[in-house]
């Protein structure tokens, strides 16, 4: 769990360098050939922060019409106070929708919370793809080692190059918003634009159409769940958080401590207590989240059977297409599915829930950045998006507080 030394403006200041700090990455750069890059949504609004998708087009209210909206949930739309804290509506323990944010262990049966086989670790990376992480699938690819990447957007939008590298060497994509935004403070309608578009840029770079996401920060409810199956989408969660994205903030992790986390998941005492696998939350955000990962990896595939989410939950089919992937065996051994005789096959995992995939989140897991306020029923919020480029935390504070507040009015 994240240390609560880890202060509401320090992850303020997280944000920040997620929406303000910009690296050199060109928007569409030109040495792509883009197909559909005239109706994207821009990345970046008039300060500066990423820009949520557009809801005021054609194809979002085509999009809408997949969603039986009869049956959606009347959850409350959350916001967030002017301090970036995750406001509950419900108080008083109550969490009628199972907001994974309030409590942390809140799950439904399809919700892919761990690796159901004991000793499987199921490897994954989150806010791709970026400039530092071409160094991660160099060395993925140099070990052969398979993991489940989650996409922004507008990541895919500057790095289409990296993504194209990522989905050819075999890595199971999926998505992770189109801005990051936190999915339970949106409306309907934002909600379906914010995954639609992101698996639109993904089906242009990649040729696949993913049928899982993560939550940006974790935060999902019933609302969001409905929305998103409805558009065929399942969630992958984690049960084991590295905090990664908080290194460099005031009391964010240092790199003595996440390693010192994953000797304790690969101790005897962890393996010995353990009745199933584990999903660990991870990031290609920076050389340091890199470079731990470059560390640690080795000491898991001593102890566990490292691979991708699709792959640990015994699915063959990641994507909408009729693509059908090997499953890796507890051994680490690849066998082709027997189905596979008129499908493509392709070295890429595999994908698609089951009530097997269903795991409870411990207590003590609480969603990437959303840490327990000291005063009420608040939950600071911010984002695992953390850049390249580095702004200090004190002016993180200020243009955060701006930014957050422009988005709750």
């Amino acid at each position: 769990m994240l240390s609560k030394l880890l202060s509401i403006t320090a992850v303020i200041g997280l944000t920040v360098t997620a929406t303000i700090a910009q690296d050199t990455a060109p928007y569409f750069p030109n040495n792509w050939t883009w197909k559909n890059a005239s109706i994207y949504p821009p990345l970046f609004d008039s300060t500066g922060a990423w820009a949520k998708a557009p809801t005021n087009t054609s194809l979002v209210q085509e999009w809408m019409k997949l969603v039986n909206w009869t049956g959606v949930p009347n959850a409350t739309i959350n916001k967030l106070d002017a301090n970036g804290n995750l406001i509950d509506p419900y108080a008083n323990a109550a969490n009628p929708y199972c907001d994974w944010s309030f409590d942390g262990v809140c799950t439904r049966p399809a919700d892919v919370v761990n690796c159901p086989q004991k000793g499987v670790w199921g490897l994954t990376f989150d806010d791709g793809p970026t400039a530092a992480g071409a160094a991660l699938y160099d060395y993925l690819a140099s070990i052969k080692q398979k993991a489940s990447l989650f996409y922004i957007g507008l990541m895919v939008a500057q790095y289409p190059q990296n993504a194209k590298r990522a989905c050819d060497d075999g890595h199971h994509i999926s998505i992770h918003t189109w801005s990051h935004q936190v999915l339970t403070t949106l409306t309907n309608i934002e909600i379906v634009a914010e995954l639609k578009y992101t698996e639109m840029i993904i089906k242009e770079v990649c040729g696949v159409t993913p049928r899982y996401f993560r939550p940006p920060t974790g935060d999902i409810d019933d609302r969001v769940r409905y929305i998103a199956a409805q558009l065929g989408y399942t969630p992958i969660m984690w049960d084991l958080d590295t905090n990664d994205w908080t290194n460099g903030a005031p009391g964010g992790v240092t790199a003595a401590q996440e390693d010192a986390n994953f000797t304790i998941w690969t101790s005897a005492a962890q393996l010995a207590n353990d009745t199933h696998g584990h999903i660990t939350l991870q990031h290609e955000l920076t050389n340091f989240t890199v470079n731990e990962a470059i560390k640690n990896i080795p000491i898991l595939k001593k102890v566990y059977n490292v691979m991708p989410v699709a792959s640990c939950i015994g699915e063959t089919h990641p994507y909408l297409e009729n693509i059908v992937y090997p499953v890796i065996q507890p051994n680490g051994s690849v066998a082709v599915p027997a189905n596979a005789t008129n499908s493509t096959t392709s070295s890429i995992p595999p994908v698609a829930p089951t009530t097997a995939n269903v795991g409870s989140a411990s207590a003590a897991v609480v969603a990437e950045s959303i840490v327990p306020s000291a005063s009420s029923a608040a939950y600071s919020v911010g984002s695992s998006a953390d850049r390249s480029v580095v702004v200090s935390a004190a002016l993180g504070v200020v243009v955060g507080v701006i930014a957050l507040l422009a988005n709750t009015l």
